[in-house]
């Protein structure tokens, strides 16, 4: 039976890729190799399964280092290993290059792989596509130039939480490829076969349901570009300029624009309405094991069939949910064990729960989720600032937290180690307002200057 949670994955990776850009020297040579590559073929492949594919082959130094760009925007890169590029006579030697290397094969390859994953966080599939026979070494090659803090090895892949770069063979006319290696001709890919490849490997880094909720619509925003500039159109820039010079402080129409498209964003994905309906129970088919576990002293035997049951229940309270799915009662007291540790009834094989939930909290509570923050942070009500040892949580309304021309005091709460609802400070802190009115501590915006500086 096929598992739905992940066929539901690959049709929203499929969804979401795009375009594709191969790099390979060979590609519009007449070249009867190994390392052959017929560019006219795999672009053919590529159309017909909806995608845009882009060949470009390499002839100068100066060729490779202009594709960081192009690469950075691809959605799947996939390289030669050995780009066979003559240097120029000026080029500056690699300092860390074998000084009596004549044939630095992957050299350039390696190059270009550093530059993409230099790029923080970037989500990135890429693939080795060569004609060479020695799979595992290219693996290792290739392995020893990232951060291996970050990266870990497999079976000609090397994978980190946003990156994935596999090592695959060019398929050859010949019965006999890798009749000398048996366990690497599963590592052969035909042209036709490399849309395929592409769907399952990178549907296999996002197959989650954030993610998926994230790719689906990132496609649907895709889809709709030009409805989004229909709106978004310059006709409405003699009104957008006039509200613009009315403005005590004129900088404030960026963030008016920020509110628009966003909310813009938000209208067009309730109205393309992503189908989640089904993903939850096809995330506990794939994802939980039937098993009985302990849940801060209370005893669950957790099931697929239980976790879909509670679910699908229409009662308000977890302790009548867990009776309506399983047929057994549960104690108001068992009830009070569970409400924080709801999140153990999912947990699976590699998952840290309590990161989970600390991750989860900064998402849906903190305003700067992008890190670093792009510009200096505001001081308005919900501001988590520190001073010294010390944390506070600005309490002033925000409408006496804009347009400061003169110094005004602010109000703060300070955060505890004890107490009740907790605010997520960062992934290893959680404190807690004291709601004192004696505890209120009223400073001037300088003080938080200082504190920041």
């Amino acid at each position: 039976m096929a598992d739905r949670f992940i066929e539901q994955s690959k049709e929203i990776a499929n969804n979401f890729i795009q375009n594709i850009v191969f790099i390979d020297d060979k590609a519009y040579k007449n070249d009867m190799t190994n390392n052959a590559f017929s560019a006219l073929d795999v672009s053919n492949v590529f159309a017909q399964s909806g995608k845009i594919c882009a060949v470009y082959a390499p002839k100068s130094i100066s060729d490779v280092n202009s594709y960081n760009t192009i690469l950075n925007k691809a959605d799947v890169v996939i390289l030669d290993w050995y780009l066979d590029i003559e240097k120029e006579e000026n080029q500056v030697e690699d300092p860390d290059a074998d000084a009596d290397n004549d044939d630095p094969r992957g050299e350039f390859t390696l190059k270009l792989i550093s530059d993409l994953l230099s790029q923080t966080g970037m989500l990135k599939l890429l693939i080795v596509y060569t004609g060479e026979t020695d799979l595992f070494e290219i693996t290792n090659s290739i392995y020893q130039k990232v951060d291996q803090h970050s990266f870990h090895k497999g079976d000609c892949v090397i994978q980190s939480l946003n990156s994935k770069i596999l090592v695959r063979a060019k398929k050859q006319n010949s019965e006999t490829q890798f009749a000398h290696n048996p366990e690497l001709k599963d590592k052969i890919v035909s042209y036709e076969s490399l849309p395929t490849l592409i769907v399952e490997e990178f549907a296999d880094m996002t197959n989650g349901l954030l993610s998926n909720f994230a790719l689906s619509s990132i496609s649907a925003i895709r889809n709709n570009t030009s409805r989004m500039l229909s709106v978004f159109s310059p006709q409405l820039d003699p009104a957008y300029l006039g509200h613009k010079i009315l403005l005590e402080n004129t900088f404030e129409s960026k963030q008016l624009l920020i509110k628009l498209f966003g909310e813009a964003i938000s209208e067009l994905l309730e109205t393309t309405d992503i189908d989640t309906k089904d993903w939850v129970d096809n995330w506990i088919e794939n994802r939980i094991t039937d098993e009985t576990i302990s849940i801060n002293g209370v005893s669950i035997g957790k099931s697929k069939d239980l976790l879909k049951k509670m679910f699908s229940s229409e009662q308000p309270r977890l302790k009548d949910k867990y009776t309506e799915a399983s047929g057994k009662d549960m104690s108001n007291k068992d009830e009070g064990k569970l409400q924080s540790h709801t999140i153990e009834l999912f947990a699976y094989d590699g998952i840290d729960v309590n990161k989970s939930n600390v991750d989860f909290a900064i998402l849906t509570h903190h305003k700067n989720i992008f890190q670093p923050a792009i510009g200096a942070p505001i001081l308005t009500l919900g501001t988590v600032i520190k001073s010294v040892d010390k944390y506070y949580v600005c309490i002033q309304q925000r409408c006496d937290s804009v347009r400061i021309k003169e110094e005004r005091r602010f109000l703060f709460l300070p955060l505890e180690e004890k107490g009740e609802y907790p605010l997520i400070v960062n992934n290893e802190l959680k404190l807690f307002p004291n709601k004192s009115s004696f505890a209120i501590n009223n400073t001037s915006v300088n003080f938080y200057r200082k504190i920041k500086s």
